[in-house]
């Protein structure tokens, strides 16, 4: 073979590879599927929503949610971990999500390890909310009632040993008190309504999931599990305030399928920190009580290998003193 026939074959193959490069360059090239693991309407999925929202203009391309739910959230996180790790599927990941569903094994096959973080979205302390008309307007008051009627009062959550049952637990036992815990499986939508149409007397969960009818007047937040009070409620206390030394939260996260090229995740990354830097976010998030709190992938690996260690220790002394089954 020549010179000139070798040259012009290195021209050609060059030629070939200049597309791939230029998409492995160029991603995203097309929408985003995003996984929302828990029903539509609730707390999580107005949230995440919102904010892949505002991603969509600095990634470029759309950002298509779709709801699988089941298991406390189980089903759709392993939809995820079993997408092809191409950068085109993302997922919301919840407290059940790394929590709940790998310690009490809800779903066959479930590893969080299958899963590549991307970062957080929000991060936010645990409420316990009732009716505006209720005749509780103390976390004081609440615990009479519930003393003077032992295994009346209802507590509502997301699932049995779940991210706001736990809290709930946590609670009852260090007030002294027995309430009945209600589980809402399908999420904090449905959770919300039942507290408002007196299905439940009160509900643990995030402020930001029942925020709008806080806001309306509709809901009252009786306290929040956190070492300081929440910004998005000033006036309320927190558990401690009120005597009872309670901190729980959950959080709001982005995740990749494992596997998923790092060049991808850094594109998302980047993007997701942008939308942080939106004044209209920003604003949004005020005005939603949405909690928002940026980590990035390192960071946001080390929060939930924290956090699993802290709620797996709780769920094993629950389950050692009959409170919670296995």
């Amino acid at each position: 073979m020549t010179v000139k026939t070798t040259l012009k074959a290195g021209l050609v193959g060059a030629a070939l590879l200049l597309p791939l490069v230029a998409q492995a360059q160029d991603y995203p090239q097309r929408d985003i599927m995003h996984i929302m693991p828990w029903s539509a309407g609730g707390g999580t999925d107005t949230v995440m929503r919102s904010f892949l929202n505002f991603a969509e203009e600095p990634l470029g391309v759309g950002i298509n949610t779709q709801n699988i739910t089941g298991a406390q959230s189980g089903v759709g996180t392993m939809r995820l971990m079993r997408s092809r790790p191409d950068g085109y599927t993302i997922g919301s990941l919840t407290w059940d999500s790394v929590i709940t569903v790998p310690q009490f094994d809800l779903v066959p096959g479930y590893d969080t390890a299958n899963l590549s973080y991307i970062g957080s979205v929000t991060v936010h302390p645990t409420a316990l909310v009732v009716r505006a008309d209720s005749p509780w307007n103390t976390l004081g008051e609440f615990v009479e009632a519930a003393k003077a009627t032992p295994g009346e009062l209802t507590i509502s959550n997301v699932g049995t040993g779940g991210v706001w049952h736990l809290p709930a637990l946590d609670f009852a036992d260090t007030a002294g008190i027995d309430v009945r815990h209600v589980p809402y499986p399908d999420g904090s939508g449905p959770q919300r309504e039942a507290l408002l149409n007196g299905e439940t007397d009160a509900a643990s969960l995030s402020v930001s999931a029942a925020y709008p009818a806080i806001a309306s007047g509709d809901l009252r937040v009786l306290g929040v599990m956190a070492d300081e009070r929440s910004a998005d409620v000033p006036d309320v206390p927190t558990f401690k305030e009120a005597g009872y030394d309670v901190v729980w939260g959950s959080f709001r996260l982005l995740a990749a399928p494992a596997g998923t090229p790092e060049d991808d995740i850094a594109a998302l990354v980047s993007a997701f920190e942008q939308v942080f830097e939106n004044p209209a976010f920003q604003e949004l998030a005020e005005k939603t009580a949405m909690g928002p709190h940026w980590m990035g992938p390192e960071e946001t690996t080390t929060y939930v290998a924290r956090s699993q260690e802290r709620a797996f220790a709780l769920i094993g002394s629950l389950i050692e003193q009959g409170i919670l089954e296995q």
